[in-house]
């Protein structure tokens, strides 16, 4: 039936379809039903090495820079330190069960500290035995001695304090960066070599002052490398130019960072 049909006349407005879009008597106008509302998933942070979000942001929290007033100071902390420094007030002032805690949390930290420190001393001092072993085994008996990364011999055991010293690369990546620094510090040798004869050589003044600063510049490349070698893996330079400008043994470094300062000075 549609509107022209009904017994009294029909409006058609705001609240009145018309008729033949009315719901039906007894026909639910969404047979289907509500549909079911999903519930969100909460949000996950990508936070590496499978670490969840809230341990994440507990760790943000902690390290959070705070700002504390210390009597006439205004100092910029991590939380977590601000909160150890307010811990160690509350203690010398007399707090009983701040003094626990606090005490427990230190005794605490140095036994794990101890514990790791023992597990590594006594890892390693197992790890240089059996490669000495290894590598003195092949020497006897004329084979190729093995390379090991970390080698034992650039592990340094401290029986005293239980420290560990690596004075050698400790990875494979290390030990390809340590091989390629020999590899140019052997051209540089070589170079040094070369230059030291040209300049001895040379008869005109200008020849003999390029072939110096070349000698020079192959010595200082020499001797940074050098410097920053472990014992095991130092060199001595032939023919050493002892010249005005020339780099020192064991000094190279202390010049680049004296030269570094002295620019800062002079932009600033």
């Amino acid at each position: 039936m549609n509107d022209e049909q009904l017994p009294v006349p029909y409006q058609v407005g705001y609240g009145k379809p018309p008729a033949d879009h009315k719901f039906q008597k007894g026909r639910s106008g969404n047979p289907n039903g509500r549909p079911r509302r999903k519930k969100p998933k909460p949000a996950e942070v990508d936070t590496g090495f499978g670490r969840k979000a809230a341990e994440e942001f507990l760790r943000m929290e902690a390290y959070r820079t705070v700002t504390i007033r210390e009597g006439d100071q205004v100092l910029e902390l991590p939380a977590i330190q601000a909160v150890f420094r307010a811990m160690g007030v509350a203690a010398m002032k007399g707090n009983r069960f701040v003094q626990k805690t606090l005490a427990e949390m230190v005794t605490k930290m140095e036994a794990d500290h101890h514990a790791t420190k023992f597990e590594l001393f006594s890892t390693m001092f197992d790890y240089k035995h059996k490669w000495d072993e290894e590598i003195e085994r092949c020497r006897l008996a004329g084979l190729p001695e093995p390379q090991p990364v970390p080698h034992p011999d650039d592990v340094i055991l401290d029986p005293n304090t239980g420290d560990v010293k690596f004075l050698g690369p400790k990875t494979k990546e290390e030990k390809q960066r340590l091989d390629h620094a020999l590899a140019r510090r052997d051209e540089a040798q070589k170079l040094v070599s070369e230059f030291a004869s040209k300049h001895r050589h040379a008869r005109d003044p200008s020849r003999q002052a390029f072939w110096l600063e070349e000698w020079h510049y192959e010595q200082r490349m020499f001797d940074i490398i050098n410097d920053v070698v472990g014992p095991r893996y130092k060199a001595k330079l032939q023919n050493r130019s002892y010249a005005n400008g020339a780099s020192r043994e064991g000094k190279a470094l202390d010049e680049i960072r004296r030269n570094k300062a002295m620019r800062s000075e002079y932009i600033e």
